[in-house]
């Protein structure tokens, strides 16, 4: 299956999750109100002189008020409690490390161990397309366990135990990290927080039935015996609500098992295909087995997210139905087969410096080979069919070239520039170096509206004097290497003040405002999109705010063709060359495009291409899917693609949630398919 279809299977185990939990609450009030309709016919019945209390009749059990009064008071309970630990987990996979004891790990660290994860997670988000996920540590857990944890790609987050850190050779770090970012293209790690909030309205009904036991068996030693019986009745309606709620936990923990217990084989080969490296992930398997604690987790909400772990984090290992992980013996077996049943590995040599093997790039540079057909034996580039084509079916896979690909181009970007992303005012920079070396500057330096002159006035000198070293690279350095630095910036941001996040936000506003004589500059927009969406909260909103099951691509014709025209005018087309290309995608499109077809390039301002963009990431997923690949055809038209439309072309798959790698990955691999 194919990105797309991925994430359609897990929005339908969504939606199946969904009535499931519906029927297990409709359920649970039934259940409750007979137990209660039962209870107080008999307590009425023994509070009469004379009369022995017996079964109810069924007349008796019909009672309309006790019924919507049941059925309020379930709701407000189960209700309630799932809408508190939704709310608590609104903002995404940091919400879930921070509740099980996670520690953000900072981006600048420079232990060692820290360090090497980090490499890895940046590893493997440039080779997947992924943005950066949020990295935590669970420094107080020695059990050997990671997970991944997010409603969104912007919002997830990727967390290992101090047990695994420290027990992981880099090869096994590897291995765990694919598994996990398998979960979250896979739209596992949504399902997963989903599953985490119904359950918790559940298990609230056993809090309150325990609540609801002891002020009835304390009310009924405190009266006479004359009132036995309500206290009887109240007791009775405790155990229900008790036992009502464990055999509700009961059966969402079975789904919940059923559900997780696939997904984790699926992760394992996921893995084993990105890495290619079926020893990674199997020897850290067979750390867990050989391991003295094991992947237990201590902390209290452990059983709850266990569904969410690399391994079962539960204090008794379970078997059968509601195991929520394989017996490691048979994933082990999956992914080695020729496994002799030992666990012993060798332990994992110690990490000195920062953990990053530096790399050069070679002489021959695939995606400059790929997007300006340097190479003499590809002249005008590869067809763009072909290209493309790798491309769109490559969205949100782990391949085989892809991890070297990142390496590549992670060792291309300058030691100490890689560094300056790491704390938020260095990302600040980073970003401000990127845009003064993509904007066109009036004669004269420090006039009004010289772009230099806007960061100083908005952001000040410093920020200014540090982004100098990224501006002069960023300026002779390939194209190609621009939007990378940029996603390895963004997580950086997220730690700026609001006032900082909102200046910087003001003055990348204002320099795109002015761009070229009015127009929008592809490359730069798509930079102001992607540091919106990771600003602060209090700047921007909640990172999942802009998802939407809203129009289908029918209603969205006139946004969809501003963004192609935005992509045809990319690379600098001549205008005749720039319609027939943006023909080329309209015609995918329902109507042919919108009303008014190719824009000007002149006429393509800011506010216009941002609300186009936004009002496509409400979209319906279809329609988001509808039109990548009529942009994909605006792109592939001429047979080449150039660095500024592979740049705008993963930048909107970004902001669609749709990640596309690298192209000079997709392209060595569509090239070795053709020639094998």
């Amino acid at each position: 299956m194919n990105f797309f279809e991925v994430q359609d299977e897990a929005r339908g185990l969504s939606r199946k999750l969904v009535a499931l939990y519906v029927l297990a609450v409709v359920g649970l009030v039934l259940g409750v109100y007979l137990v209660a309709a039962v209870a107080l016919g008999v307590a009425g019945a023994s509070a009469e002189p004379g009369v022995t209390p017996g079964p109810a009749s069924p007349a008796r059990l019909f009672d309309p008020g006790l019924f919507v009064l049941v059925t309020l008071g379930m709701g407000v309970l189960i209700g309630g409690g799932t809408a508190f630990r939704t709310s608590q987990l609104r903002k995404g996979g940091a919400a879930v490390a921070e509740l099980l004891g996670g520690r953000r790990v900072d981006p600048g660290t420079r232990d060692p161990k820290e360090r090497q994860l980090m490499n890895v997670v940046e590893e493997m988000s440039i080779a997947s397309g992924v943005p950066v996920p949020e990295v935590f540590i669970m420094d107080r857990e020695p059990g050997i366990n990671a997970f991944a944890a997010g409603h969104t790609l912007n919002d997830a987050a990727v967390a290992v135990t101090r047990g695994a850190l420290d027990a992981f050779t880099r090869d096994e770090l590897q291995g765990v990290m694919a598994h996990e970012f398998s979960h979250i293209l896979n739209g596992d790690m949504r399902l997963n927080i989903r599953l985490m909030g119904l359950l918790f309205g559940i298990l609230l009904l056993t809090v309150v039935g325990r609540g609801v036991l002891r002020g009835g068996m304390g009310s009924g030693r405190g009266r006479s015996s004359g009132g036995g019986g309500q206290a009887g009745a109240i007791a009775a309606v405790g155990i229900a609500l008790v036992v009502l709620g464990y055999l509700g936990v009961l059966v969402g923990r079975l789904i919940q098992a059923a559900v997780s217990r696939q997904r984790e084989y699926l992760a394992d080969a996921a893995a084993v295909e990105f890495t290619r490296n079926p020893d990674g992930i199997a020897n850290a398997l067979k750390r867990i087995g050989a391991g003295a604690h094991g992947s237990r987790l201590q902390d209290s909400h452990a059983e709850e997210a266990s569904h969410f772990f690399f391994a079962s984090g539960r204090r008794k290992a379970l078997s059968g139905m509601t195991a929520t992980h394989p017996p490691l013996e048979k994933r082990i077996r999956r992914v080695q087969p020729t496994w002799d049943g030992s666990y012993d590995v060798p332990p994992a040599p110690k990490v000195r410096g920062s953990g990053r093997k530096a790399s050069r790039p070679s002489r021959r540079d695939p995606i400059r080979d790929l997007m300006e057909g340097r190479e003499s034996g590809a002249a005008g580039g590869l067809p763009g069919a072909m290209i493309l084509g790798g491309i769109l079916a490559s969205a949100g896979t782990l391949g085989p070239g892809q991890v070297a690909e990142a390496r590549r181009i992670l060792g291309a970007l300058p030691d100490e520039i890689r560094s300056q992303v790491r704390t938020p005012e260095g990302a600040l920079g980073t970003v401000v170096g990127l845009v003064l070396a993509g904007v066109e500057r009036p004669e004269g330096e420090g006039k009004e509206g010289d772009p230099a002159e806007v960061v100083g006035r908005r952001l000040g000198n410093r920020v200014l004097r540090g982004s100098d070293d990224v501006m002069t690279w960023a300026s002779s350095a390939p194209r190609e290497l621009r939007l990378p630095l940029l996603e390895l910036a963004l997580p950086g941001l997220r730690g700026l003040p609001a006032e900082r996040a909102r200046a910087l936000r003001d003055t990348l506003s204002e320099l795109l405002e002015r761009g070229r004589g009015g127009s929008v500059d592809p490359f730069l927009f798509a930079l102001f999109h992607l540091v919106r969406r990771n600003l602060p909260v209090e700047v921007e909103g909640e990172p999942g705010g802009r998802r939407g099951g809203g129009k289908g691509l029918d209603g969205l014709t006139e946004p969809a063709g501003i963004l192609l025209s935005l992509l045809a005018h990319a690379g600098g087309r001549a205008p005749e060359a720039a319609a027939d290309a943006f023909s080329a995608g309209a015609a995918r499109l329902p109507g042919g495009g919108g009303r008014g077809g190719l824009t000007s390039a002149g006429d393509l301002g800011l506010g216009m291409v941002d609300a186009s963009l936004t009002a496509l990431e409400m979209a319906a997923p279809g329609a988001k899917r509808g039109f990548l690949e009529a942009a994909a055809a605006v792109v592939e038209w001429d047979g080449r693609v150039g660095p500024e439309e592979a740049e705008l072309l993963r930048a909107l798959g970004e902001a669609l949630e749709v990640p596309l790698p690298p192209l000079g990955s997709i392209a060595s691999t569509t090239d070795g398919e053709a020639n094998g």
